[in-house]
């Protein structure tokens, strides 16, 4: 929770220019104020005071279609009209891996107009070329297509897919993992022979993928949409069709190339583990997610958790560890994000990540309640920000800044609030802020530092030592604006105390 009673004190107002290093510059002056509260308190207080909220799980209970449901096999062409499903697929080797197993024509099982289990659908098959009994379950060794109006269930069961047959799941209807395990197969041989292929699950728009207590291993290899289980939206798909829902719950992924990469998605991730991942551990793109309770460890080349292209949601709970990058990274973000209570250490980069864009910088960020620790680092690096609630975080043992937002060129407008933020064993100056026109600064404490390291970076270098009076020494919340040279006052010689006026 955020402590507040060091806000109860009253405003005094103090107009600073620079100090002489910042005179040598010429460009900016400062406004600063000594705040007893700020229009964001009472929002602040509610924002750490709720538990975290996401996506509602209501938003996933779905009926299984009624009906025989239809079975059969379906020739498969890479560009005809109605190949939309599968032709991404023929430049990532898929077509090729068939056609080494299928002597004629490569098809496809399609399901639609009703539900099967996966023993269901074994029987109606009825062909082991296609699907037969396997170990203790399953081998599926065609692709599965699940049309609009069908459903497969598996559960309590495991299943098979040949990698040396081009096996695959695309899903446009509904597709359910509970208590189950899917995995690839490639023979008796560990490695395969031939193409670097491995089967996937693919979620088109329109779909819903349930995943609960369930197992995902060796899945996915480095090729467009085929990472191992991947959402989108296709351009064939009318745009009233709604986005990919898709469920994971108190579920196991590993050795995967990427856990989940979901392209216009609602997505509600929570109590599960990620591990042992080529690529990234959770990829999201275009889409609203809640990740909740999940531990995401050996993340081999990018970050943990990556949202990009207008993402946006809620991340909470998470513990993020032994990442070849970052932990999160936030690139062209829009609407609502919050990064609450994640606990996150081992990162080959900067914890937290968050790259906006000059034209349209990120905004509405909340990083609440983050212990960060042995970053690569920073432990949290912005560009580009135009609005950020950086709140009672732990930052510790990070070899660059605890927190760094460097705005160039600056962002019209840009606000800044860093609150009850506890920082130590910092490499370089606690807080680097560039380009930033408003910053909100209190209760901050600076542990473990060197003799001659600087608290501050950037444009607070010149402000250092009356920033720190005004927070540390009489206790008040610090409102800094950084103005343009011809916007500012005289320089007073003293900070001011709470309830001063200068």
């Amino acid at each position: 929770m955020l402590p507040l009673a060091i806000l109860r004190r009253c405003i005094a107002p103090l107009l600073l220019a620079s100090s002489a290093a910042t005179a040598q510059q010429g460009l900016y002056h400062h406004h600063l104020e000594a705040l007893s509260s700020h229009p964001q308190q009472a929002r602040i207080a509610e924002l750490l005071a709720a538990p975290a909220q996401g996506l509602d799980p209501a938003l996933f209970s779905v009926t299984p279609p009624g009906g025989r449901a239809s079975v059969g096999l379906s020739n498969l062409f890479s560009a005809q009209a109605g190949s939309w499903p599968f032709e991404p697929f023929a430049s990532s080797g898929l077509f090729r891996v068939i056609a080494d197993y299928q002597a004629h024509h490569p098809q496809a099982l399609l399901l639609d107009n009703g539900s099967l289990s996966l023993a269901e659908l074994a029987q109606r098959v009825n062909d082991p070329r296609v699907l037969q009994r396997h170990k203790d379950g399953y081998l599926l060794s065609y692709p599965l297509l699940i049309g609009p109006q069908g459903a497969l269930r598996v559960e309590n069961e495991q299943l098979y897919l040949n990698s040396r047959a081009g096996a695959a799941v695309i899903n446009r209807g509904l597709l359910i993992l509970r208590q189950a395990k899917v995995q690839s197969w490639s023979g008796e041989q560990a490695q395969l022979s031939a193409q670097s292929f491995r089967p996937f699950i693919m979620a088109w728009a329109g779909s819903t993928t349930l995943i609960e207590g369930s197992e995902l291993s060796r899945l996915g290899y480095n090729a467009h949409l085929a990472r191992g289980l991947t959402s989108l939206r296709s351009q064939q798909q009318a745009a009233a069709t709604p986005a990919a829902r898709v469920l994971i719950r108190a579920s196991q992924f590993h050795e995967m190339s990427s856990g989940a990469e979901l392209h216009d998605a609602q997505a509600l991730i929570e109590d599960s583990s990620f591990h042992d991942l080529q690529q990234y551990g959770l990829d999201f793109s275009a889409s609203l997610v809640s990740v909740r309770g999940n531990r995401i460890s050996g993340v081999r080349n990018h970050s943990a958790i990556r949202l990009r292209n207008g993402s946006s949601g809620l991340i909470s709970r998470n513990l993020l560890s032994d990442i070849g990058k970052s932990a999160i990274e936030a690139q062209l973000q829009q609407g609502a994000l919050a990064l609450q209570g994640n606990l996150i250490g081992g990162t080959g980069a900067s914890a937290i990540a968050l790259l906006g864009d000059p034209q349209h910088p990120v905004d509405g960020l909340l990083l609440a309640g983050n212990l960060i620790a042995n970053s690569g680092g920073s432990g949290i690096e912005g560009q580009h920000i135009r609005r950020a609630l950086i709140l009672d975080n732990r930052i510790s043992s990070t070899p660059e800044y605890a927190i760094r937002i460097i705005n160039q060129p600056a962002v019209g407008g840009s606000e800044i609030s860093l609150l009850d933020n506890r920082l130590s064993a910092i490499g370089k100056s606690m807080i680097n802020l560039q380009g930033v026109a408003s910053l909100l600064l209190g209760n901050n404490s600076y542990q473990g530092m060197a003799g001659l390291q600087q608290v501050f970076d950037g444009d607070l270098l010149a402000v250092q030592s009356l920033l720190l009076e005004t927070t540390l020494k009489h206790g008040c919340v610090a409102h800094l604006q950084v103005l343009a040279a011809s916007q500012a006052g005289p320089p007073p010689l003293t900070a001011p105390r709470c309830g001063q006026s200068i």
